[in-house]
């Protein structure tokens, strides 16, 4: 249940796929971090099967969120977040200019 007491996504694959679509940079560090835990929680579930094609995706979705949070951690260290922030820029997705 998510903080404003509706039910949020509760499936891993949801988790994921808010953090990979989400635009705001604010938002971004706790949608990764709800989507990493899910991600972990899943695979502990199914440690104990065989390997299965979920298995390759719930690999791929953390190697997408580890590429996610490495972007979020270079905006920082390079303020592009405090120029989206003040409409420099409609996209986190936007390179600086040079």
């Amino acid at each position: 249940m998510s903080t404003n007491g509706t039910p949020g996504p509760q499936d891993w694959k949801e988790l994921y796929q808010l953090a990979i679509l989400e635009t705001d940079p604010a938002k971004l560090s706790p949608l990764i971090a709800d989507a990493h835990k899910a991600i972990l929680d899943r695979i502990q579930e199914t440690l104990t099967k065989p390997l299965s094609a979920e298995n390759q995706r719930l690999s791929d979705a953390l190697n997408g969120l580890r590429t996610l949070r490495q972007e979020v951690n270079s905006w920082r260290s390079n303020s592009l977040i405090d120029t989206i922030a003040s409409g420099g820029s409609s996209s986190p997705f936007t390179p600086p200019a040079n």
